[in-house]
This record gives C-alpha cells, structure tokens and sequence, in this order.
C-alpha cells in the first residue's frame, strides 16, 4: 500500500471502516470471496487446478482475475500490506463464523484458506496456477 494510501487508512478513525471507504470495489470482492469459501461454490479456475493438485489437507478456493483490472491492484495492494491483510482476515472471519486466510498468488489470483499455509502446501498451487492462467498472460 503507497504512504498516501496507508495515511488515510491509519491515521484516524476506524481502520477496517476506512478500507471498505477507500476500496470499495475490493471490499465486495473479498466478502463474495469469503462466503463462496464457506459455502464451497464452485468456481472454474478453482476446479481445474484443485484437478491438477490432487487431495490436500486443508480447504481452499482460489479465483483467477485479470491482471490488468484496477480491482486486482487493489486486492494484491490491501492483502499485500500485512496490516490491513491482518484486519480483513479478522473481519471476514468474524462475518463468516470460521478462521478465513487471504492470500494472492500466481500474479493475478486470489487464494482464500482456513488456515495459513506453508510453502510445501502452497507451491504446487502456485505451479498449478502458473499452468492453468491463460495463455495470454504468458
């Protein structure tokens, strides 16, 4: 997140408020995100790569956005900041009734889990992902 960016998000008020002020477009992809985890919808990209990957330990869900969208800048901006991450996590979490982790991966894709993961569990998402992004991103 810039400085100017993270001045006006702490310095006053209510931090997670002033998030969902400032980025409202992320916001509402977040809390659709967090849900859709919950409820285990289905989703394309999430499909085909859970395919690739095989069985895992833990649950997750990952989507897949075009990196050229203002939308995917500032969710890789907001879960890129390990505060306002941090904050998101403990709202959604909070809103959904179970511990939610954010992540992004594979440049442009969002990747939401129960539990934070480690680089054993996450690199062959990510290589899946990389497999899987389409062609044109290449």
């Amino acid at each position: 997140m810039d400085c100017k960016t993270a001045t006006l998000v702490y310095k006053s008020g209510d931090a997670i408020e002033n998030i969902r002020r400032i980025f409202p477009e992320a916001w509402e992809f977040l809390e659709k995100q967090a849900f859709a985890f919950v409820q285990r919808q289905a989703d394309e990209f999430d499909s085909q790569l859970k395919t690739r990957v095989g069985e895992t330990k833990f649950q997750f869900r990952i989507t897949h956005r075009d990196d050229t969208e203002q939308l995917t800048k500032d969710i890789s901006e907001l879960l890129g900041d390990i505060t306002s991450r941090l904050l998101l996590e403990q709202h959604f979490s909070k809103v959904v009734g179970q511990p939610l982790f954010f992540h992004t991966i594979c440049c442009s894709s969002h990747l939401t889990t129960e539990r934070p993961l480690t680089l054993a569990e996450v690199l062959p998402i990510q290589r899946a992902a990389v497999q899987l992004q389409p062609s044109s991103a290449v």
